[in-house]
């Protein structure tokens, strides 16, 4: 399985929070002959080896997106963010909706700098000022195209090699960490795993960890290990303390956030593991949170592993390749373990 383009094709996939039936869809259908289970939420997981520890890789299948409310008379929609945007990151970009009949495009306009005041260049626009404009003038004609309210939409994506050393495209986070685990699930049906080991894909964890928390209150694990991204600080404007994370840096244990601290236990498994195999791991404390939380509060060991990633949740999502080279690896010595 090309890495590259398997981490396209799940980037390319539609699939926002509380909308991930194409995202799932699409990882099954990678692996017909595997057989995965779908929980009563949406989760997606499948097993393999036997004995020894009971080991999960957890990543959210989940995007920022948007959902369609309301439909004006002139055919203009209006819309909610879903997930953790910067409303900067919206204007003037190309929108994809969702519907019955298919993907329609729109666009999210910005007043032109010819027909603006001078105090309106200084504005930021609040989610209420903002329309997607799909190229119709009544709602009439939008419905004839299928948009209703409520529709999930997503901006269009870019998948972009910088110099062989960089990905850069929306939504590494977190469709590198659904990737990992299916690059875990390639192997682990060649070399099947010394452990148990159960490749989790869950939702909504842009909106609350709550496939996590669903997930984690029915399932008992020995370790789980979240498979996700963290916003690396190696950035110009000098606030390299907020996020100690680096690019081409190595693997991130992210070991606390705004939710908590994470396992002791596993941290020092973890690092142990990557010293004996000479691979560089970075640990930081940060904001947000990840699916170990709500793991942890369900009375799990757990840990994040993370790759470091610049501009998150923005559309030019920045990820060093051998950074995705080693994090594999890393986790392929801790599934041994």
């Amino acid at each position: 399985m090309d890495k590259i383009k398997v981490l396209k094709e799940l980037v390319d996939t539609f699939g926002i929070s509380g909308f991930e039936e194409p995202i799932r869809e699409k990882i099954k259908e990678l692996f017909p002959q595997v057989k995965f289970k779908e929980d009563e939420v949406g989760n997606l997981s499948t097993t393999v080896g036997s004995g020894g520890k009971r080991i999960a890789f957890m990543a959210h299948m989940d995007e920022l997106g948007f959902l369609i409310n309301y439909v004006e008379n002139n055919g203009y929609l209006r819309f909610k963010p879903i997930g953790g945007w910067d409303v900067r990151g919206v204007y003037n970009r190309v929108a994809e909706i969702l519907t019955d009949q298919g993907m329609v495009q729109g666009i999210i306009g910005l007043k032109p700098p010819h027909l603006s005041k001078k105090e309106e260049f200084e504005k930021v626009l609040n989610w209420d000022e903002l329309y997607i404009d799909i190229g119709v003038e009544s709602d009439q004609e939008a419905t004839e195209r299928g948009i209703i309210p409520i529709l999930p939409a997503r901006l269009k994506k870019d998948f972009t090699i910088l110099g062989e050393k960089y990905v850069v495209t929306r939504a590494l986070d977190d469709r590198v960490g659904c990737t990992l685990n299916l690059l875990l699930l390639e192997e682990f049906l060649h070399n099947s795993p010394q452990n148990t080991v159960t490749l989790v894909w869950t939702i909504q964890e842009e909106t609350g960890l709550r496939g996590a928390q669903a997930f984690s209150a029915r399932n008992s694990f020995d370790e789980i290990y979240t498979l996700d991204t963290v916003s690396a600080g190696n950035l110009p404007w000098g606030d390299f303390h907020q996020s100690p994370a680096r690019t081409g840096g190595g693997p991130v244990i992210r070991l606390a956030d705004r939710k908590g601290v994470s396992s002791l236990k596993l941290r020092n498994f973890v690092k142990e593991i990557a010293q004996k195999n000479k691979i560089k791991v970075q640990e930081i404390v940060t904001g947000g949170s990840t699916d170990a939380a709500a793991a942890f509060e369900a009375g799990l060991n757990s840990l994040p592993i993370c790759i470091p990633v610049k501009y998150t949740h923005s559309q030019v999502e920045m990820m060093s390749i051998e950074d995705y080279h080693n994090t594999l690896k890393l986790l392929l010595l801790i599934s041994i373990g």
